[in-house]
This record gives C-alpha cells, structure tokens and sequence, in this order.
C-alpha cells in the first residue's frame, strides 16, 4: 500500500523515526486529504505518483507543528516564531501542475 511505504520512508527521516507511528499513519491520511482536495482528485482516482514527495512534505510541517496547533505566531526572550496556517505556498507550486478545475 502507498501509505506504508510513504510511512516506511518517512521513518529514515532525523526527528520523525520516534513518533508514534499511528500518529504518522494519520498525519499521512490527513495530507492525502489535503492534497487530493486541493488538486480535485475524485475518490476513485489515484493519487499522482509525482504528489508522493509532497505527502511527504506535507507530513513533515504537520510534524514540526504538532503541539503548537491553532497557534499563528509566538514570541519568548526576543525569539520569534510564525507558523503556517495552510498548504504552503511552495507545496501549492508543485500542485498545480495536478490540479483539475472543479465541475460545477
């Protein structure tokens, strides 16, 4: 299955191979459900195989999130710090070339 195997690699990465991997299976899903809402895919297309590096991508800004959720930016001792709110800008960038206008 794609998500095992995106999950397999995910695991090599510094800082996410202690996560629990029920975490990552379901950060994984949620990304999937971002992109293919994004890109219009239909529930009985497949996912691009070229969305699969950004799935990745995806996971790992919801990863460096995860407990700083609802949070747009924050300040402590001078040190400043904004999150994104949404797909960002340069992941929107590679999705375009996949995405489909919507039927009305």
């Amino acid at each position: 299955m794609l998500q095992d195997e995106i999950l397999k690699s995910l695991k090599l990465r510094p800082g996410i191979s202690h996560l629990n991997e029920e975490l990552l299976k379901d950060l994984i899903s949620d990304s999937f459900n971002e992109i293919a809402s994004y890109i219009n895919l239909k529930e009985d297309e497949k996912m691009p195989k070229g969305c699969i590096s950004i799935v990745k991508d995806l996971v790992v800004i919801k990863v460096n999130k995860l407990g700083s959720e609802g949070i747009s930016s924050e300040s402590h001792e001078g040190i400043s710090q904004s999150f994104i709110e949404d797909i960002p800008n340069n992941i929107k960038l590679k999705l375009r070339r996949y995405r489909k206008l919507p039927w009305l």
